[in-house]
């Protein structure tokens, strides 16, 4: 069984390169990194390095045990966080991750309501793909007590999931370029425009290539990104069409002269998906912020479907 300083010293070591620089890095002496090493070596059975030329090289059991060292590290964190937080009384304190989308559309002002209701309440903010919130929260040591994402396709066991809502999507582009078509446009309309295609990686990405693929259509895809409003920007440069969600393109075309948006497929549309840890559940506090997140996704979602919001003076 290896113990939590054998972990730290051999992560020293593969970050720093040696012992010496390890035992600096930790404020320890070099024999005691260096038996410590020895220790660990002769408990695992093998090696974790090649000793060449009095360095250290890494063997490849050495580089595969480095990502368990940093998910173990980043656990014992979590824990002197949560140690932190009963210490100072900050049970009120919220650790909240969402996609790009979600995050500069939505959170603002589920968080700002939510702080109306509690002042004292603190927030732990950050943005993440969502496959990256799915692939993070899938593991023992994450750091966010909720995330908001577009679905929760590939999330393993661990994982709890609350459908919260949807959002439409909507076709962005240069203005001018839309002009020969209706007010709501389908995947069949495009097929002689170029477009910017989401990565499949993407559930936006995943939804249109299957529609793709139902309808028989092969799509001019120009280039393909990750993220929603990088392909609005491109969208606004002329390069091709993009289909995103409703609210981040009726963000980018408020009051903006040179963008032009339609809706898309009605029959089509992204569920929002709040993902937690199964095993902590969802607390108080917790749900009451994933009932005023969905509050505010609902309202914004309502306002894009106004047909009043299909125009250049958008304010969504």
């Amino acid at each position: 069984m290896l113990s939590y300083r054998q972990i730290e010293v051999f992560y020293a070591i593969m970050k720093s390169g040696s012992v010496s620089g390890a035992a600096e890095r930790l404020g320890l002496s070099q024999p005691a990194v260096s038996k410590t090493l020895q220790t660990m070596e002769h408990d695992l059975g093998y090696l974790l390095f090649d000793r060449v030329k009095g360095r250290l090289q890494p063997t490849e059991e050495a580089r595969a045990l480095l990502q368990e060292a940093e998910r173990a590290r980043e656990a014992l964190q979590d824990v002197r966080t949560f140690a932190r937080r009963l210490r100072q009384g900050d049970d009120s304190q919220l650790r909240v991750t969402a996609t790009p989308a979600l995050g500069l559309q939505v959170l603002p002002d589920a968080v700002a309501r939510f702080r109306q209701l509690q002042p004292r309440s603190l927030f732990d903010i950050s943005t993440h793909h969502s496959g990256d919130i799915l692939a993070a929260i899938s593991r023992r040591s994450f750091g966010f007590d909720v995330g908001f994402t577009f679905g929760a396709e590939g999330a393993e066991s661990p994982v709890g999931s609350i459908q919260i809502g949807s959002v439409s999507l909507a076709c962005i582009a240069r203005r001018g370029v839309l002009d020969a078509y209706p007010e709501e446009i389908g995947l069949e309309d495009l097929a002689s425009l170029p477009v910017i295609s989401l990565h499949e990686s993407e559930p936006l990405g995943r939804l249109l290539a299957e529609k793709a693929r139902e309808l028989g259509l092969t799509l001019d895809t120009q280039m393909r990104v990750q993220t929603y409003g990088i392909a609005c920007a491109l969208a606004e440069r002329g390069v091709g069409l993009a289909i995103v969600d409703a609210m981040t393109a009726a963000s980018h075309a408020r009051n903006n002269p040179i963008i032009d948006l339609r809706r898309f497929d009605a029959t089509l549309s992204l569920p929002v998906t709040a993902i937690y840890p199964l095993a902590r559940g969802l607390p108080v506090n917790t749900r009451r912020f994933v009932d005023g997140f969905a509050e505010v996704l609902m309202e914004r979602n309502a306002r894009f479907l106004d047909a009043s919001a299909l125009n250049s003076d958008i304010h969504i």
